[in-house]
């Protein structure tokens, strides 16, 4: 039997908006190989030592990488995340099979199912796994003890290449040979690009052009088809295989296809774009399409008739023509998998139907106008009242259930408002819930209206974070199941406690909440990030593609005029004088109009106190900045405190934004020299008014990593 592996590195920074796309490429080199995409992940696939001749591929390896920001998470190993399989050509991975990995045969434990064909490692497994390949270790998975050894030749080159492309090589999260360069400038993910698709006729038939219609568009088509296609005419293959046919696209094209091409076990199709009245010149889109359905043309081709290996791609109709949406390979062929072991794509998208994009816009005016409309009402304004206009309509369940070492403790049905049916596909459903009281609440709403009640799941997970995790499992015809997983590791269950997780809140260090809405008849999670200074309402889709979301931001300007002890009732420490008070609101005054245009916060900006001549370089790092906060506040920002004529550094703390009637923040006010330790603090509030609101989309921040 072969053996392969899966692993991934993934990306935890947010996505900059305005990045250049890298452009996407493969690479190999013995029994490894590399793709790029465009977002700036990479997925490496090493395979299993040769044995004997003809060679037989023992193994594999697999890794994914997107941009990250070594600041979240320190160390290359921390971010990857490897799955491994076996081959199945010839037979079936045997049920409920176990694997271990052993690195020169000492056993690091068996790794997770993570379903019938697939098996992950942990983090620790991982580390040493990379490890064992940078040193030329013997690795070995063993499948019910039969030991397959996983091949280095090549691994040290695609990783090295991998490093490269994503500027990684000397810094330390480089995958092989970490040093002590800068970071500053690695790669950053950048957005999969977003394709609008148009509506399409669904099951649209092919029929055979009419003689008048050939006799309209051969004149047109011909001089292509002679010039690039070889088997258009060839009389070995049927007739009635080489037809031109027509399958109408919209209410307004057409596309037109036509057999360009056949080899042993692929074929390629020239295909047009015309008018519906044929009365346009026809648009080449290729001469290489496999086929066509719903709006999507494929190009599928095997690399050998067993199709353990493909190469492919995607193009999208877009309402004028077909724009590529994917493109990838699935590997080298190694006779893992029928269809290929994995997906290795050097181009991806996000491709969204016109029709849900329409609705998200005009739900998305409807909340900007909510939001406005309580701005009139109530300057200060009070966010929780918008959720309060779009209730959560229909037919809506909900029940709460127990777990214990995520299993249920009765699986008596808990509701009469639950269907047998919705019932039994609730027992087979996978679902488990890392709940710290063992409750875990549960909600049946049909969520993307296919008349279907699907499950929202929310469960507190706690932590230092104090975090509530919230998941969606979309009802199919006997279970429920997680959607829009992919191999990036951040699938099901990422470190969320909840399969399918959308969304987080954060109890200890933020300023979120959320609710579910129903707007213009579609629900979305109403999820809320407040800052200091700022405020954002998100619509989250359920099942949607994750990146950009409709989003509306409010920003304030605050009066902070009250100046006060942290401490009731004491005296401000250290005093301040009229003037010095004077000086402090206006330094504050600055400092907002700053955050307002959006000006970069550097440390290397400029001094926030003077530096006095003579002072070292060491010393006068001390003068660009103040305290370092707790996790469980925001730093707004640092600003100069003039006391006795000399100037400190005030930092300044928010519960980002946390707004009861005046905003809740902080000075902490520090020397930037070294004889003097902190001075005190000052509580500081006031009341805001709203400045802007604006809408549109933008990608979703302040979230645990569900995005």
């Amino acid at each position: 039997m072969r053996s392969l592996l899966w692993v991934a590195i993934m990306g935890l920074c947010s996505t900059p908006l305005l990045a250049a796309s890298p452009q996407g490429f493969s690479f190999a080199h013995k029994d490894w190989e590399l793709a790029c995409d465009n977002t700036g992940t990479c997925r490496a696939a090493g395979y299993g030592a040769t044995i004997g001749a003809p060679p037989i591929r023992a193994g594999g390896l697999a890794i994914v990488f997107k941009g990250i920001d070594p600041t979240l998470v320190a160390g290359a190993a921390q971010h990857v995340i490897a799955v491994a399989t076996f081959a199945q050509t010839e037979r079936d991975i045997p049920p409920d099979a176990t694997v271990n990995l052993f690195i020169d045969d000492r056993d690091n434990g068996p790794l997770e199912a993570a379903d019938e064909s697939h098996f992950r490692f942990d983090d620790t497994q991982t580390a040493a796994l990379i490890q064992a390949l940078e040193h030329n270790g013997k690795i070995e998975l063993a499948l019910n003890g039969e030991r397959k050894t996983l091949s280095d030749a090549g691994s040290s080159a695609v990783f090295l290449k991998m490093d490269e492309f994503q500027q990684r090589l000397g810094t330390a999260d480089a995958l092989l040979r970490q040093g002590d360069a800068g970071d500053d400038n690695i790669l950053s993910a950048a957005p999969a690009p977003e394709i609008i698709a148009a509506p399409v006729i669904h099951n649209a038939a092919t029929v055979a052009l009419t003689a008048k219609q050939r006799q309209k568009l051969r004149p047109q088509l011909v001089p292509l088809l002679n010039s690039h296609c070889d088997d258009w005419q060839n009389a070995d293959i049927p007739a009635s295989e080489r037809q031109i046919t027509a399958t109408p696209l919209d209410k307004s094209h057409t596309l037109i296809q036509a057999l360009c091409w056949r080899a042993a076990y692929n074929d390629g199709y020239a295909t047009w774009v015309v008018d519906k009245a044929f009365m346009t010149q026809p648009q080449l889109v290729t001469t290489d399409a496999s086929s066509y359905a719903d709006g999507v043309l494929t190009f599928f081709n095997k690399g050998r008739g067993i199709a353990d290996c493909i190469s492919g791609e995607e193009r999208v109709w877009d309402g004028k023509t077909f724009v590529q949406s994917l493109k990838y390979t699935t590997g080298d062929c190694r006779e893992i998998a029928p269809g290929g072991a994995w997906m290795l794509p050097t181009f991806v998208s996000q491709v969204i139907p016109k029709q849900q994009k329409d609705a998200d816009n005009n739900a998305l005016k409807a909340l900007y106008n909510a939001v406005l409309k309580e701005q009139k009402a109530n300057p200060e304004l009070d966010l929780n009242n918008i959720a309060e206009q779009f209730p959560l309509s229909g037919n809506v369940s909900h029940f709460t259930l127990t777990y214990a070492d995520d299993s249920l403790v009765s699986t008596t049905k808990p509701s009469a408002d639950i269907s047998d049916d919705e019932w039994q596909a609730f027992l087979q459903s996978d679902i488990s819930a890392d709940s710290e009281n063992g409750k875990v609440s549960f909600t049946l709403v049909d969520l993307d209206g296919d008349g279907k009640r699907d499950l929202i799941i929310d469960s507190y997970v706690g932590g230092t974070g104090l975090f509530s995790y919230t998941g969606i499992l979309k009802r199919s015809d006997d279970a429920f199941a997680a959607v829009n997983s992919d191999d990036s590791g951040n699938g099901d269950d990422f470190d969320a406690g909840v399969p399918g997780a959308l969304y987080s809140l954060n109890g200890r260090g933020a300023n979120q909440w959320s609710h579910w809405v129903r707007i213009n008849g579609q629900v979305y999670a109403l999820w809320y990030n407040g800052q200091f200074g700022e405020d954002n309402l998100y619509l989250l889709r359920p099942f949607g593609p994750s990146g950009s979301t409709p989003a509306v931001t409010i920003r304030y300007r605050y009066t902070l005029n009250d100046i006060r002890s942290p401490e009731k009732d004491q005296p401000l420490t250290p005093a301040l004088n009229e003037q010095e008070k004077s000086d402090l609101l206006k330094s504050l005054e600055v400092m907002q109009s700053s955050l307002l245009k959006d000006k970069p916060q550097s440390d290397n900006d400029a001094p926030i106190c003077p530096i006095p001549p003579g002072t070292s370089s060491d010393d006068a790092e001390n003068y660009y900045s103040g305290v370092a906060s707790n996790y469980i506040y925001e730093t707004v920002a640092y600003i100069p405190v003039w006391l006795n004529d000399k100037c400190f550094i005030g930092t300044i703390f928010s519960h980002h934004g946390a707004y009861r009637h005046g905003v809740d923040a902080e000075i902490t006010i520090s020397s930037p020299r070294d004889d003097e330790d902190i001075v005190g603090d000052y509580a500081i509030s006031g009341l805001r008014r709203a400045i802007s609101v604006t809408s549109g989309w933008k990608i979703r921040e302040g979230d645990n990593g569900m995005m």
